[in-house]
């Protein structure tokens, strides 16, 4: 049987969360965003760090407003790629977090691409984690993808409050009245998406 998790290590983004990653990752830090980006066998890890944006962000102070915050954010995701369709989207906890969870498939003609994603709101910044693969490699793919979010790890003591946003670093609105929420995230997923179609030929021992 091959192991797949055996050069993945620890990693700690900064003081709210640690990943396992592929050796040789990337990190970058720019346009007040972190941005990482690793190299499986058979897919591409890709994390998105985006602080809140007091011009941008809304007011989350509920539980409701969190879950809209999600369903605005995978319309982005989804208006990012005109050829994708959203998949086995659900929510689902991490410790006492809320997360949503999804599948983005791009059909462009060349071969089904998946992109595994988890949105985590926490600690006035938006996490997403992705890992991305050609469907002809799912079936090696599935292991890395299931390392990968599971080893995603939040301090014990994270709980909801911790999610929600302070009125003062937000627009103070909810996010049913913020259009213009996400400008940059539709140009970070595009960004992802071109380093996808850049390192997604699968590197074999």
């Amino acid at each position: 049987m091959m192991t797949f998790a055996q050069n993945w290590k620890p990693y700690k983004i900064d003081d709210s969360v640690q990943v396992s990653l592929p050796t040789g990752f990337e990190r970058k830090d720019t346009l007040g965003q972190t941005l990482i980006n690793a190299k499986s066998s058979f897919g591409n890890v890709l994390i998105t760090v985006s602080p809140d944006n007091p011009k941008t962000t809304p007011d989350i102070e509920k539980e409701t407003h969190l879950q809209k915050y999600y369903d605005d954010f995978v319309t982005r995701i989804k208006e990012s790629s005109k050829d994708g369709s959203i998949l086995n989207e659900k929510d689902t906890l991490m410790g006492k977090l809320h997360v949503r969870d999804l599948t983005l498939a791009v059909d462009s003609g060349s071969g089904k691409q998946l992109r595994n994603i988890r949105i985590l709101h926490e600690n006035s910044s938006t996490y997403t984690f992705q890992f991305l693969y050609q469907e002809i490699h799912k079936e090696y793919a599935d292991p890395e993808s299931s390392t990968f979010f599971n080893s995603i790890k939040i301090p014990p003591d994270a709980a909801i409050q911790t999610q929600f946003t302070n009125p003062e670093n937000t627009t103070g609105k909810t996010p049913t009245e913020n259009n213009t929420l996400y400008i940059g995230i539709g140009i970070a997923l595009l960004i992802l998406i071109i380093l996808f179609f850049i390192l997604k030929k699968p590197k074999r021992d």
